[in-house]
């Protein structure tokens, strides 16, 4: 039986996370992974060991290795591992086409599109255990600055005393507007499969209040993938047909969470796991037909 080879490549020490949509969508294929060895600090390969059949391959960015593969990714566009113009690169942000020799490129968000910009929005099947007793738990993941903790998310934490919520967040040394709040954690530098096992816990993922609106933020598809509602703001919902709890600019708009019913919820997790499959399927078609 025939199957296609597929090469991901990256050098850079960031966006090992989009190598999970790639390896759902091609699961099918041989795929090898060429890595720089010293990259993955959060140990991604380890996690996506457990889900998918891949080879890692590192320090090895040789040009001659594409005409060994039916397919060649690469994770972001401006790494400079390899040039070619049959490699797919990820285009994070659209400035960074200008530097790069790929003749087609995947976006992660709708607001980065143009000619020969294909967008993929980027989620893949975690292990799930038979039954996960998710807890009142919700949880924030990625980059996040102290000064973006505003009255309004203070307020929103503590009006909903009976959660806790996990931030699972780097870009500050100091998060010292967190202090004094009883129900709060902050988990710095943990690894993939600590962070995966914290959002399978969860029942509600917080989107960023203070989001950018030209890259894609890797917190949407974990949610996603995880089948978890997410507490996201209008616009971003919208703009990425997102399920979950909606607030218009402030969190505390929402109010309590527990005065969501038991089957909202439930109805919000149908309907993420019914989307979730659907997209996974369209990503495929897409993928396979496009390259």
């Amino acid at each position: 039986m025939y199957m296609q080879k597929i090469a991901i490549f990256g050098s850079y020490p960031f966006h090992l996370e989009c190598v999970g949509f790639l390896l759902e969508t091609f699961k099918d294929s041989i795929i090898d992974i060429y890595l720089k060895k010293t990259i993955d600090k959060y140990n991604y390969v380890d996690y996506y060991s457990t889900l998918y059949n891949f080879n890692i391959i590192y320090n090895n960015f040789s040009s001659k290795l594409i005409n060994n593969y039916n397919i060649v990714f690469k994770l972001t566009s401006n790494d400079p591992c390899l040039e070619d113009k049959r490699v797919i690169s990820i285009l994070h942000l659209a400035e960074k086409k200008t530097i790069c020799k790929s003749d087609k490129y995947i976006s992660l968000t709708p607001y980065i599109s143009g000619t020969k910009i294909f967008y993929i929005f980027p989620i893949y099947e975690p292990y799930k255990e038979i039954k996960i007793n998710y807890a009142n738990i919700v949880t924030m993941i990625g980059h996040y600055l102290n000064k973006y903790f505003d009255i309004d998310t203070i307020n929103f934490i503590k009006q909903n005393s009976n959660y806790k919520f996990q931030f699972i967040i780097n870009g500050d040394n100091d998060y010292s507007r967190l202090n004094g709040l009883t129900n709060v954690s902050l988990h710095r530098n943990i690894s993939m499969t600590d962070m995966a096992k914290l959002i399978s816990i969860s029942k509600y993922i917080l989107s960023k209040k203070y989001i950018h609106r030209d890259r894609f933020s890797g917190q949407l598809g974990l949610a996603m993938s995880f089948e978890k509602p997410l507490i996201v703001d209008l616009k971003t919902r919208i703009d990425y047909n997102l399920t979950g709890i909606t607030f218009e600019n402030q969190y505390t708009d929402i109010g309590k969470l527990d005065d969501i019913s038991n089957e909202t919820y439930n109805n919000l997790k149908k309907e993420l796991s019914v989307k979730k499959h659907i997209i996974i399927n369209n990503n495929a078609l897409l993928l396979k037909k496009l390259f």
